[in-house]
């Protein structure tokens, strides 16, 4: 029986709304970025909370039931005043006030078109009465975050597109092929299209299986969810891999890496700012977003 609302039974509700609104849990499951078990045990917890069934689902299809459609109503006027009493309460200030969640993608201080950075020295400028925090995570889980309210915003490379998010593009990043010292193929001038095929490679797992990659690997026993992980499988010498290719210059510079191929084995990612569409942005993020682009765009 629910006596207290938590954090906790917010995200539960706001996850059920958006089942409710596509119709089940399989059509929710790219909106959640979520699995369908997954799904399903957050909709079951809810329930075990409320003490009471929600929807009924199973070969019958998705409906829901009659208590749950007072709940779906009564949490849509819970969003609403909670979303009001925000707004209110930081209207009340002349300064830009409150907490502001970022995301970004992991080793892009290198690059230099990626101005994080200069935005940030932009924002602070304004004076805000702001914390800003800075989460570095894979473009995965940074689009989970960002639907789930964690993150107010992330900047990433993203091989998709959800439809509760918006995109805008803020700059690119050229990745290439490489390979460690201890590798066969370091001492091969020019390995072959065959050659890099049979090898061994480290593979991304946060680019979509859709992605046209100039040399598609025929063997990939290793996964790496950020671009750190990359590195260690080249260096090792056992796989070869994609890095950006700023990202790889000390390690090149060092003689414990080489890029592989020449420039048409290169291939460029844009990298883009999102947002959720349906989530109400405080004046501060407002303003982030705004120096973001700004300092881009220049």
């Amino acid at each position: 029986m629910l006596r207290n609302v938590a954090d906790m039974d917010l995200r539960l509700l706001r996850i059920f709304t958006v089942v409710v609104k596509c119709g089940g849990f399989s059509a929710a499951q790219a909106e959640l970025n979520m699995s369908q078990s997954n799904i399903s045990m957050h909709i079951s917890g809810l329930e075990k909370r409320l003490g009471y069934r929600l929807c009924e689902r199973g070969k019958g299809g998705f409906r829901v039931t009659e208590k749950g459609q007072r709940i779906l109503d009564a949490a849509a006027v819970l969003f609403g005043a909670v979303d009001a009493f925000r707004d209110e309460a930081q209207g009340l200030s002349g300064r830009l006030v409150g907490d502001l969640y970022l995301g970004v993608a992991d080793n892009i201080a290198t690059l230099p078109t990626a101005r994080i950075d200069a935005a940030i020295a932009r924002f602070y400028q304004r004076e805000p009465d702001t914390h800003l925090h800075i989460h570095v995570n894979s473009p995965t889980e940074l689009e989970r975050a960002v639907i789930d309210g964690q993150l107010d915003m992330a900047v990433s490379y993203f091989s998709r597109e959800l439809p509760t998010l918006d995109y805008q593009a803020l700059y690119s990043e050229e990745i290439g092929v490489f390979c460690g010292r201890l590798h066969p193929l370091f001492a091969v001038p020019q390995p072959d299209t065959a050659q890099l095929q049979d090898a061994d490679w480290i593979r991304h797992g946060f680019v979509s299986a859709s992605q046209v990659l100039p040399i598609v690997p025929r063997r990939a026993s290793a996964t790496a969810h950020h671009m750190e992980a990359v590195v260690h499988g080249v260096l090792a010498g056992t796989h070869l891999g994609y890095l950006p290719a700023h990202y790889a210059q000390p390690w090149i510079a060092s003689g414990q890496m080489r890029e592989l191929g020449d420039t048409p084995l290169r291939y460029a990612v844009q990298h883009r700012l999102i947002t959720h569409v349906g989530h109400p942005q405080s004046e501060a993020v407002r303003a982030f977003i705004d120096d973001l682009l700004a300092v881009h765009r220049a």
